[in-house]
């Protein structure tokens, strides 16, 4: 992308590649500090200059990280990805050396977000961008056996983000892809339905994700669960009953999987605390509130409010 520049179709903005020269000097698991992770180290069209990058899309600042030049960011709203998925974006970026990101801060799709580096731990690499993105809204920042950071849901970058207007110099192979290879199909014909993931009274969804049973409702007979997670109530609440009957949910239309989404060798006896569920249901919305960014839903015959995140219009 370059600056000033914007794409958002049917109300939803395109996740578009910060660099206008992209020039991958390290790939998605690779060696040494990416083992493990989708991260890339991306420098501009000559290497040591410390060129600027560009909001991918609308995104708030989450979390920096002053020593590394590293700041946490996380879209507005829902986001289009190279791969077709519609999805909350929250990605990092590392190494800029002038960085003066602020939590909270606002910064519009287009504007400039940074430049690139070498702060903290990438002299060896030279100046770059090191950058890595959750599909989800999901800022766990964790290590992994190779003591590399990174988020849950990480995608390899193709998968993410659109090359409009991006001098791919080395792209390492990548499929990568610009809007015109993700065609965005209204599907509206007089009075049916768009799908465009902005919820509302109506909307026909299926939850997105896979979650883990925190806590079972006593007596067990009531067959209702709570997930912190999905309705925001803290297991403490839950345990000493002070959750509302619309925060717990029936477990009716819920296949017992594993952390993995696998079914197999589950013996659909769910246990608090420990077991996993997903449901492939479709449900009506039939109640929005906007505020705390919420839908209401009947499972079987139950009012129970969700966040909005958690769910995906089809």
């Amino acid at each position: 992308m370059v600056k000033g520049q914007k794409s958002v179709r049917d109300g939803i903005e395109d996740f578009l590649c910060p660099f206008t020269d992209m020039y991958i000097s390290q790939g998605s698991n690779g060696a040494y500090s990416h083992k493990g992770i989708m991260a890339n180290d991306v420098r501009g069209k000559q290497s040591g200059i410390r060129y600027p990058y560009y909001a991918p899309c609308t995104c708030k600042c989450l979390k920096t990280y002053p020593k590394t030049g590293q700041v946490m960011w996380q879209s507005v709203n829902k986001v289009r990805f190279a791969n077709g998925r519609i999805d909350y974006a929250t990605f990092m970026t590392a190494h800029d050396e002038t960085m003066d990101a602020k939590v909270g801060q606002i910064i519009e799709q287009g504007l400039q977000l940074g430049n690139m580096g070498k702060k903290g731990f990438s002299n060896m690499t030279g100046v770059h961008c090191h950058i890595e993105v959750s599909q989800s809204n999901d800022i766990s920042w964790i290590k992994n056996q190779y003591g590399n950071y990174h988020f849950n849901n990480e995608y390899d970058l193709e998968e993410c983000y659109f090359v409009d207007n991006t001098n791919i110099i080395k792209g390492l192979g990548g499929n990568w892809r610009t809007t015109d290879d993700v065609v965005v199909r209204e599907n509206s014909v007089g009075n049916i339905e768009v799908v465009d993931q902005i919820l509302h009274v109506g909307s026909k969804v299926k939850f997105d994700g896979i979650f883990k049973v925190d806590i079972l409702k006593s007596p067990l007979s009531t067959n209702l669960f709570g997930n912190q997670k999905l309705t925001g109530i803290s297991f403490d609440d839950y345990y000493k009953e002070k959750a509302k009957d619309y925060h717990w949910i029936p477990l009716n239309d819920w296949t017992e999987v594993d952390k993995f989404g696998s079914s197999k060798n589950q013996d659909q006896i769910v246990v608090g605390g420990s077991s996993y569920v997903l449901n492939k249901n479709i449900y009506n919305v039939i109640g929005i509130d906007v505020k705390t960014n919420s839908a209401k839903l009947n499972i079987n015959g139950r009012n129970v409010w969700v966040y909005s995140t958690f769910l995906y219009e089809v």
